[in-house]
């Protein structure tokens, strides 16, 4: 055990904390690359912060220039103190003149890399040389001479209205600036936090001098507001609360088991060997975990609480047998061996089939479960008979109110009335069964972050409801060419009413831009043709158009906008495209699939969709888990005592979806989970009380098991995450079901070795 600790202790500062519930999601079937790039577009998705500061009230002012000004000065030193924050790598706020004039001479340099479809159509509708004398002779269009003889069409104009078509964001006194409905100001702040951002210590000191800065700047500009929106936050949120449940809960959990055992045995031997079989157990999982994975789910740690009350109770069915008992120890342990070693391998069992499961977290839960409760048990046998030889208690306490209850509870009508009720129970939640597969629901999030991101959304004119497209080629010309006809395809569906909007790199391929060079000198001429017929003869340059390379794109100011959206690999180059609002997903999906290296990423929905699969499956295991414990138990006890222990077992189950349904919560992949727990469990109970000649000490002892197993399971009820709250639910209502229908199983034929 201590090599096991040391080992497992090393291998732990080296490991991954995993905190969000996205860790809970199956492994990708795509290959390696893929999930890399996937994994890569992702990771600069979390790692972007914004902040928008402003909503000041004008009503406090005598006008809104001052109430603007004010706003200004506060953004300026927000960005200041966020400049001081060395997990930020990037923060994106003002835009200076030469910015802007450095960004206006490069789109109106390379005019043929960024000419759409939309603008082509314009200048070759047969009244354009119209609309070009209209602007020539307005006094208020602002068109020189210089601009006539260099863009005859016009065209850096049209480039300008065309980058700036649907775009909230204006740029006022240098800073990026949006206007919210009551007409408030808000300047925008982007950040990029470094590689590093979404681990849970990164995560936790960003959110706290990230929040210790917006409460600075809104104590010395009380009328401002600063709102936030990231995935980080929503990371920390996670772990904090996790890790506070998780000592609390631990704390409570620990100090309740051992107060019980002591209650109990009036004796710190039990207390003490229980400790000792929980340690072997869990160093001795822990170990192998470490061993095998890369990174542990702060959720999942949680869940594997529940083990610690499995593990307690063989040593409550040793030290059980042993108050007043005439035998060895040795004598005892070799009696309890069979039907403790039936239980164990019934729990592994349990285990065993989750851990077939595809969700890396829960399959982890499985192995160390499986690890902890072997260990566990080989504590028992081998190391607990040279402690508990003697025992100072020679009497179980409530020996009497435990006789009563059982004599009281196996009245016929009152067996009949509780077996029934049970059924009407588990009838009842069979046919209102509701089910939930989207796994943003297993966790919630804190009202005030989602408001915050909300109102940026509305400021910024996003939605939360964002897909993607990940686009990828051998080489960026051919990556740019792919992106053109993925654009054509979603503008058509956008008209069609498919998605809303979409925002993809505007830049075209090389032999696109080369061909609107041609185009721009053919047309060019026959507007100057057109023009002299009116009367008016111009004689314009023709236009030079130098070819933009992916990479000098994304080197200069323009291209920082869509940096995020590129990726360059070993021996390929990618994009994302973002679709906001998509209505039909099977149509974007058709567009993926026509061109070739195009895949549609839709997380929830592909998500909801594997949920679904694993859950339908899991019910399936369920099934197949009681036949199982049917046929074991034939071979051991026989035919008919062995359909009573499944049927009591499936009135367990239904008892637990019963409560669930009562609880406002809906089947799930981790209720379920629980469900498969809860057979290991409950067969516990049935093979000790069947094969025990002492009624009343197996009565006490499952019992005593019962009550260390609500307080390690039972208090997980209270967690945040709804993903172990109803883990918690199924199991703690399902095996006090258990308990209860314990009293009713069949004596099997008793044996020399019986306990």
């Amino acid at each position: 055990m201590v090599i096991a600790a040391a080992v497992s202790f090393y291998r732990l500062k080296a490991m991954t904390i995993e905190s969000s519930v996205l860790s809970l999601l199956p492994q990708s079937t795509e290959n390696n690359e893929q999930r890399k790039l996937q994994g890569e577009f992702i990771q600069r998705l979390n790692s972007q912060v914004i902040f928008a500061v402003g909503g000041a009230d004008t009503e406090a002012y005598k006008d809104s220039s001052t109430v603007n000004a004010r706003t200004d000065k506060a953004a300026d030193r927000f960005i200041e103190e966020l400049s001081q924050i060395s997990y930020l790598k990037n923060i994106t706020a003002k835009l200076s003149d030469e910015d802007k004039l450095q960004s206006a001479a490069f789109v109106y340099k390379y005019k043929a890399a960024f000419l759409s479809p939309d603008i082509k159509k314009e200048l070759e509708s047969d009244n354009y040389s119209i609309k070009l004398l209209s602007k020539l002779y307005s006094g208020f269009s602002g068109v020189s001479s210089a601009e006539i003889k260099n863009d005859l069409l016009l065209v850096g104009r049209a480039l300008a209205s065309d980058f700036s078509k649907d775009n909230s964001l204006k740029i006022e006194n240098g800073h990026l600036t949006a206007y919210d409905a009551q007409g408030h100001k808000w300047v925008l702040v982007f950040a990029t936090l470094n590689d590093d951002s979404m681990s849970t210590k990164v995560a936790s000191d960003f959110t706290a001098k990230a929040n210790k800065a917006i409460e600075k700047i809104e104590k010395e500009y009380p009328e401002v507001s600063i709102l936030k929106k990231g995935a980080v936050f929503y990371s920390d949120y996670a772990a904090s609360t996790s890790q506070k449940e998780i000592t609390l809960l631990g704390s409570v959990t620990t100090i309740g088991i051992f107060c019980l055992i002591f209650f109990v045995y009036r004796s710190f031997v039990p207390v003490f060997l229980t400790i000792g079989s929980i340690l072997c157990g869990i160093i001795s999982a822990l170990l192998f975990t470490t061993l095998i994975y890369d990174e542990i789910n702060l959720i999942i740690i949680g869940m594997c609480l529940s083990v610690i009350g499995i593990v307690c109770d063989y040593t409550i069915y040793f030290t059980t047998l042993r108050i007043g008992a005439k035998e060895s120890a040795v004598e005892t342990i070799r009696k309890l061996t069979k039907p403790l070693s039936f239980a164990v391998i019934t729990d592994l069992c349990a285990y065993l089939i989750i851990l077939l499961s595809p969700v890396k977290a829960v399959s982890q839960m499985a192995f160390f479960c499986m690890c902890t409760i072997t260990f566990a048990c080989l504590f028992v046998i081998l190391v607990e008979p040279l402690f508990l030889e003697r025992l100072k208690r020679q009497k179980l306490p409530f020996e009497d109110f435990f006789k009563g209850y059982l004599t009281f509870i196996r009245q016929p009508k009152l067996r009949t009335g509780i077996i029934a009720f049970l059924c009407m129970a588990s009838i009842f939640a069979l046919f209102n069964l509701k089910t939930n597969d989207d796994p943003m629901s297993f966790q919630k999030m804190p009202e005030n972050l989602k408001t915050q991101e909300l109102s940026i959304n509305r400021l910024i004119k996003t939605s939360e409801n964002l897909n993607y497209l990940l686009i990828s080629a051998g080489d960026d010309n051919t990556l740019l060419e792919k992106n053109e006809s993925i654009r054509e395809h979603l503008s058509k569906a956008q008209r069609e009413g498919k998605l809303k909007e979409f925002i993809s790199l505007k830049l075209n391929s090389e032999k696109t831009q080369a061909d609107n060079c041609s185009f721009l000198n053919s047309r060019k001429s026959q507007i100057e043709t057109e023009l002299k017929a009116r009367g008016l003869e111009i004689k314009a340059e023709n236009y030079q158009c130098d070819l933009l390379s992916a990479e000098e794109y994304f080197s200069s100011k323009p291209g920082e906008l869509y940096k995020n959206l590129y990726y360059r690999g070993d021996n390929y180059s990618s994009l994302m495209v973002v679709l906001e609002n998509v209505t039909d997903a099977k149509a974007i999906q058709d567009i993926a699939a026509s061109v070739d290296g195009c895949s549609y990423i839709d997380h929830r929905g592909s998500l909801i969709a594997v949920f679904k699969m694993y859950r339908e499956i899991f019910m399936k295991v369920i099934l197949i888990f009681m036949l199982c414990i049917l046929a074991v138990s034939t071979i051991r006890v026989g035919f008919t005592k062995a359909l009573v222990g499944t049927c009591f077992s499936a009135l367990s189950i239904g008892t637990a979806l019963f409560v669930l349904l009562l609880s406002g919560f809906e089947v799930n992949l981790f209720s379920e989970l629980g469900l498969i727990v809860l057979l290991g469990i409950g067969i516990n109970y049935n093979i000790f009380m069947s094969s025990s000649k002492l009624e009343v000490t197996s009565i006490i002892a499952i019992f005593t098991a019962l009550a260390t197993t609500l307080m390690t399971i039972g208090i997980l009820v209270f967690s945040s995450v709804d993903a172990i709250k109803c883990f918690a639910i199924c199991l703690v209502t399902g095996i006090i079901c258990a308990f209860i229908l314990s009293a009713f199983m069949p004596k099997s034929k008793i044996t020399k070795d019986a306990v």
